[in-house]
């Protein structure tokens, strides 16, 4: 039994040496702090990432404004679409409400790309959030369909605001989440021209005030000089 017992007593010593050891308490402290230097990395990785984005972003716009004739046009085939159905729905994120819309109205066309758009929002170079209570009957107090964005710019931060609110608004969209550079983008059915400078202008104009506030969009030389 005192064997036992004086054993036991060493094994306690022990657990107290190591416990109150400087290099065992410092390797236990940096274990601790392990999950919050990931979190600080992928920080990090992710402003880094949009860093990257951004000099792309800037960089094809410039040599769109500058070397138009460059951008070539392609149109897709066109097929028959089956019979669409007469509406579509759309669940409120913010308060669970359904609004059912026209199909072929301008705020259905919105809810048939509402997933999408949420998808590709978080991959842009700049921050941009989505407001999109105007689609849900209860949240939008009776105001026209439309989806609110704020963007953050990409050069100096300020927040400013933007919409759409037509086809040809949601048409410009598009634009937004192409993979800049490029050199074909794909105009849809038809039999469209190769080259289009005007269109060209227009995705420069419509991207740049996406992502850049007026200020830094004069720095950048994305501007075109207005037309008297």
């Amino acid at each position: 039994m005192k064997k036992t017992s004086k054993l036991a007593g060493v094994a306690m010593a022990t657990l107290m040496a190591v416990s109150n050891s400087p290099a065992i308490a410092g390797e236990q402290a940096s274990g601790a702090s392990c999950d919050d230097t990931a979190s600080s990395g992928e920080a990090v990785g992710v402003s880094g990432d949009r860093a990257l984005g951004r000099q792309k972003l800037i960089d094809a716009l410039k040599s769109m404004k500058n070397e138009p004739e460059k951008i070539e046009f392609h149109s897709a085939m066109c097929y028959k679409m089956a019979m669409p159905p007469a509406t579509v729905d759309y669940t409120c994120p913010g308060c669970g409400n359904n609004t059912t819309h026209q199909y072929s109205s301008e705020a259905g066309e919105m809810v048939r790309q509402i997933a999408s758009v949420r998808r590709s929002l978080p991959n842009l170079p700049v921050k941009i959030t989505l407001d999109e209570t105007a689609l849900c009957s209860k949240c939008s107090k009776g105001e026209r369909a439309a989806l609110v964005f704020t963007s953050e710019c990409g050069i100096c931060s300020t927040s400013f605001t933007w919409k759409t609110s037509s086809s040809n608004d949601l048409d410009q969209l598009g634009w937004l989440f192409l993979d800049y550079p490029v050199t074909v983008i794909n105009d849809g059915p038809g039999h469209g021209p190769l080259q289009n400078p005007d269109k060209v202008k227009a995705m420069v104009e419509f991207v740049s005030g996406c992502t850049f506030c007026p200020k830094c969009i004069e720095k950048l030389q994305l501007s075109y000089e207005k037309q008297p």
